[in-house]
């Protein structure tokens, strides 16, 4: 677990660390690394660490967050299934750059006859010299549903890190059953944490990280497409094919209930490798980080426009800058029927 004077671990799901007042915060997302670490996967693991290096390189964080899918345990395109083995090699990469990092379970880092299950990765996670992390509450679903609570030197916090766990797949367990969500237990508990900062700090906003983006994001860009303008478009674009988002054909309530909330002002997911939009609905900003995958998709290694890191910029006066950090020279920062002004 990482370790200085200016972090503790409060409880089971909290974390707090002090940010030194009159600073700016570097946040650098990244998502869908897709590593291997088998005997199939060397060259494109080679490519995805070389390419994570650059990014860092060019973004200077304070922080490093991975949204999920971060290990590819499939014997096809992998050659193992060992995922411990695949944490083990993670940690041992992330604790090189000696930058905090934490993280969220995506829907393939624990595959199908995988090696570990989520807890027990969670364990291992544990020990990263670098790395903050925890099971959260026992009762509830997932692993990993705890806040990083970024305080000043007073204590007093000003801009909590929420990471929930927006699970795998539905019920069969498998790819073929759909994608799960963030469950009804989890918004429950976030809400109450976040109502409890609410009451102590009136005008606190908070962000939030996950995997698998909520169907909200879909919804909010279709009615941008239709030219409403309550949708605020800020970067990137919709990459997959015939405009498809990953999501859940589970609702979920956890977006309505954030809007009503009014806490979280900021989401982060990955998931889909080759969406990188950023928009505004309903108040709150929406973020597909960029994917650094070689591995995951077909085909990976000759798009280029999708790849590198988002950063996120919470500046010493207040404000939240969020940009792409692009791992080659050319990245479009428009969406399919916007304009760029």
């Amino acid at each position: 677990m990482y370790s200085s004077d200016g972090f503790r671990q409060i409880d089971d799901e909290t974390f707090t660390l002090r940010i030194p007042k009159g600073r700016d915060f570097r946040i650098l997302q990244l998502t869908d690394l897709h590593l291997g670490f088998g005997f199939i996967s060397r060259g494109r693991d080679k490519l995805a660490l070389d390419a994570v290096r650059k990014t860092v390189k060019k973004a200077k964080p304070d922080m490093i967050v991975l949204t999920g899918d971060s290990i590819y345990p499939f014997l096809p395109k992998a050659g193992t299934l060992n995922n411990r083995k695949q944490a083990k090699k993670l940690m041992e990469f992330l604790d090189g750059f000696e930058i905090p990092y934490t993280l969220v379970f995506g829907n393939h880092d624990c595959e199908m006859g995988s090696t570990c299950n989520k807890e027990e990765l969670a364990k291992l996670y544990k020990q990263g010299k670098y790395c903050i992390f925890t099971e959260g509450r026992k009762n509830l679903t997932g692993v990993g549903n705890f806040l990083i609570e970024l305080v000043d030197n007073s204590g007093k916090v000003f801009l909590p890190l929420v990471m929930l766990d927006s699970n795998m797949y539905g019920e069969g367990g498998n790819f073929f059953t759909g994608f799960d969500c963030i469950h009804d237990d989890q918004v429950d508990w976030c809400m109450e944490r976040l109502n409890e900062l609410k009451q102590a700090y009136p005008d606190i906003n908070a962000m939030a990280f996950f995997h698998m983006p909520l169907r909200e994001f879909k919804e909010a860009y279709e009615k941008m497409k239709l030219g409403d303008r309550s949708v605020i478009y800020r970067h990137g674009n919709i990459g997959e094919k015939n405009d498809h988002f990953g999501i859940s054909k589970f609702e979920g309530t956890f977006f309505d209930k954030a809007v009503e909330n009014g806490v979280i002002k900021w989401m982060f997911c990955g998931h889909d490798h080759l969406n990188t939009l950023s928009l505004i609905y309903k108040g709150i900003q929406m973020t597909y980080g960029m994917s650094i995958d070689y591995l995951g998709y077909n085909g990976m290694k000759k798009n280029y426009t999708q790849r590198g890191g988002t950063l996120i910029t919470r500046k010493a006066d207040g404000s939240v800058d969020i940009m792409m950090v692009p791992l080659g020279a050319v990245v479009s920062t428009r969406v399919r029927g916007v304009k760029e002004k």
